[in-house]
């Protein structure tokens, strides 16, 4: 059961990205994990407010590139305390009414998201109910205008459920995830989040994984902007397809791709990322 545990806990750490907290399977009493990332995003064309695509006129388009942090300790067998922070590097271009390039750009540290996991319920050890709640803590001045995120403080609670496949024809893991989160400004938005993954091991040391994920956002303020990181009312959905190779029980390193396949008010684009995972 121990050796059920310790790869489960590999193959769900391999889909949790930089950007929140994810998956339900506990940390473990006393253990931390420390991931490092960076994250590569690019789009050119857009989906207008109906859904719609845009083909994306010459030079213009959205480019970001992060470093992300994610570390957690398991306090109790239940009880895990997260903590995720990025440092996005952001760049937007978009043509104007008279056709001339404008160009924007901004980087520095975004929102800090920070809270605590618990495990519900667990069956046979194979598979586990949490639920997490954290707060969302922007690191910048939120008095001037950023574009680094919302500039305002939030909240989210979300519920996770995450366990071994074990069938005679399919060897594996699941992963299941719905979450609500909140931002305190007048024009919110408030965002439901949603992420269903599947992976299986090829071979001791290497693994592969899919996953469907996406955002619905609903705010007051349905403007779009060209720095498709502040947009307030948009959805999207994405497919990633995930690899990841284990050096030794502390460290692995994973390779993420994605697609933004389907959306509303946001970009159609494609990006991926590099992490690595320390087990301490």
């Amino acid at each position: 059961m121990k050796k059920i545990y310790l790869f489960l806990l590999i193959l769900i750490s391999m889909v949790s990205t930089v950007n929140t907290a994810r998956a339900g399977w506990p940390i473990g009493k006393y253990r931390n994990l420390v991931i490092p990332s960076f994250n590569y995003y690019t789009s050119k064309d857009t989906w207008d407010q109906n859904g719609d695509k845009i083909k994306g006129k010459p030079g213009a388009g959205f480019t970001s590139y992060s470093f992300g942090l994610y570390a957690g300790y398991g306090i109790t067998r239940r009880l895990d305390a997260i903590v995720n922070v990025l440092y996005p590097m952001q760049y937007s271009a978009y043509r104007d009414g008279s056709n001339n390039l404008v160009k924007q750009n901004s980087q520095g540290l975004g929102d800090l998201q920070a809270g605590l996991s618990y495990n519900l319920f667990n069956f046979g050890y194979t598979s586990f109910l949490s639920v997490m709640g954290s707060a969302i803590i922007p690191l910048y001045d939120t008095t001037k205008t950023v574009a680094l995120g919302y500039a305002s403080y939030g909240a989210e609670l979300k519920l996770m459920y995450s366990g071994a496949i074990d069938k005679s024809w399919l060897k594996g893991y699941y992963n299941l995830e719905v979450g609500y989160r909140r931002y305190f400004a007048d024009q919110g938005p408030n965002v439901i989040i949603y992420t269903a993954s599947m992976g299986v091991p090829l071979g001791r040391r290497n693994q592969m994984s899919v996953e469907l994920s996406g955002q619905n956002s609903y705010s007051i303020n349905k403007s779009f902007n060209p720095n498709l990181a502040v947009n307030r009312d948009y959805r999207f959905t994405k497919g990633a397809l995930n690899y990841g190779h284990t050096f030794t029980r502390r460290f692995s390193v994973f390779l993420s791709g994605f697609y933004t396949f389907t959306g509303r008010n946001t970009g159609q684009g494609y990006g991926g990322s590099v992490q690595s995972i320390f087990k301490l």
